[in-house]
C-alpha cells in the first residue's frame, strides 16, 4: 500500500541542476614567516619591538603590510635577555614571491631574524565569497530567463518554486557557501598577461525547482 499523499500533480514540478563557473588568476599569494628577536629582558616597549620587526620584514618583501600573530616572550640562555617569537603574514604579488629563504636570511640581521617562510596559494576568502554570490545571482537570471524557453516546450507557464545551491560531489573543496574550489587552470588565463601566476576555478552547482502555474 503506498501511504504517500501527492498534493500535486507529478507533472506540476519539473527539476534540473545549473552550473555556473569563475576561473581567477592567483595574482597575490599569502606568505607566512616566522621572526625570532633578542631583547633585553627590561624591554617592555611594544611599538618599539614591533618597529623593529617592521623594519626587516620591509627589505624582506617591500610595501606590502603585515600582520602578526600573538606575540611570545620566553626566557633565553644569554644572561639578561629574552627571546620574542612571532609569526607575521601578508598577502603579496606573485612577482614577489621567489627565493624566499634566501632573501629572509639576507634581510635578517643580529638578534633578529626571519625564517621559515609557507606559501599559501588560495585566494582570498573576501574575493571567493564575493565571486560565489555573483555566481548565485547568475544562476537565478538564467533560471528566469529559461522560463520562456519551458513555457514553449510544455505548452504551460511556469514559476521558480526553489533553488537548492551548493550541490556537488564527493572529492572537491567547499567554501562556507556551497561554491567547490579546484586548481589548476593556468591554461585558461589571458595568454597576453604578464607574470607567472596560478589559477583557481570557482563552481557553484545548484538544484531548480519550477513549479507548474495554476490553469485558470
Amino acid at each position: 500500500m503506498n501511504d504517500k499523499i501527492y498534493l500535486t500533480r507529478q507533472d506540476d514540478t519539473l527539476r534540473y541542476r545549473a552550473i555556473a563557473q569563475r576561473t581567477l588568476a592567483q595574482d597575490t599569494v599569502c606568505v607566512s614567516i616566522y621572526v625570532a628577536l633578542l631583547v633585553s629582558a627590561a624591554q617592555t616597549d611594544q611599538a618599539e619591538l614591533q618597529r623593529q620587526i617592521r623594519d626587516v620584514l620591509s627589505r624582506f618583501i617591500p610595501s606590502v603590510d603585515w600582520v602578526f600573530s600573538t606575540l611570545h616572550r620566553e626566557a633565553n640562555p644569554t644572561v639578561g635577555y629574552e627571546q620574542i617569537n612571532v609569526k607575521a603574514s601578508a598577502r603579496i604579488p606573485s612577482a614577489q614571491n621567489f627565493n624566499l629563504n634566501d632573501r629572509a636570511r639576507r634581510a635578517s640581521r643580529e638578534g633578529l631574524t626571519l625564517s621559515g617562510a609557507v606559501v599559501d596559494y588560495s585566494l582570498p576568502v573576501s574575493l571567493v565569497n564575493k565571486v560565489v554570490h555573483e555566481l548565485r545571482g547568475e544562476i537565478v537570471s538564467t533560471a528566469l530567463l529559461e522560463l520562456t524557453d519551458f513555457e514553449q516546450q510544455t505548452g504551460r507557464k511556469w514559476r521558480i518554486g526553489d533553488i537548492e545551491f551548493g550541490i556537488g560531489g564527493r572529492g572537491d573543496e567547499y567554501t562556507a557557501k556551497g561554491a567547490s574550489r579546484s586548481s589548476g587552470y593556468e591554461d585558461l588565463l589571458d595568454p597576453d598577461g604578464e607574470g607567472l601566476s596560478g589559477a583557481e576555478r570557482i563552481s557553484l552547482i545548484a538544484e531548480i525547482t519550477l513549479r507548474a502555474l495554476a490553469e485558470k
